[in-house]
């Protein structure tokens, strides 16, 4: 944990499902091997950790598919606090300024005016058809369901 004489090193906003733990969603998945102790060590060195999860959205009361055993942030915190996973806040709302993200579905670009992987992002987002590369292999089941959830926000 962080003492007195730890300097504040800044915010890192950490994604839960798929980042913290398993893709399990409506249910915690089991943690993420590891996850626990980089947390541990980042918060020990004086960052401060915000959990930012989609799970609290508002978006879920609008499609009326909230529910707070898996939807509040009081569900996320008693996740958290059986795991013994550290953090400082559950962001609820759009995301909070950090000097770094941490999230399973990040993409970064890369480059500059002469060269960059803009191509590589687009490709990772359209449809395999749409791809300058074969197939992919299927999708895990989760993520139908969850694409399922989301396009009935449409």
């Amino acid at each position: 944990m962080t003492t007195q004489n730890t300097p504040h090193r800044g915010i890192i906003v950490v994604d839960l499902d798929g980042t913290i733990c398993e893709h399990r969603y409506p249910a915690f998945g089991e943690p993420i091997a590891g996850a626990k102790e980089a947390l541990q060590r980042l918060k020990a060195a004086g960052f401060k950790i915000v959990i930012h999860t989609v799970r609290t959205s508002s978006a879920f009361q609008a499609a009326g598919l909230y529910e707070a055993e898996v939807n509040s942030p009081e569900a996320v915190s008693a996740f958290l606090h059986k795991h013994a996973i550290p953090h400082d806040e559950i962001w609820m709302h759009d995301k909070p300024l950090a000097i770094a993200y941490i999230d399973d579905r990040s993409m970064r670009l890369v480059g500059n005016q002469a060269e960059s992987n803009w191509h590589q992002i687009a490709d990772a987002l359209l449809p395999w058809e749409a791809r300058r590369e074969a197939p992919p292999t299927p999708s895990p089941t989760w993520l139908g369901r969850l694409v399922d959830k989301c396009t009935l926000w449409k």
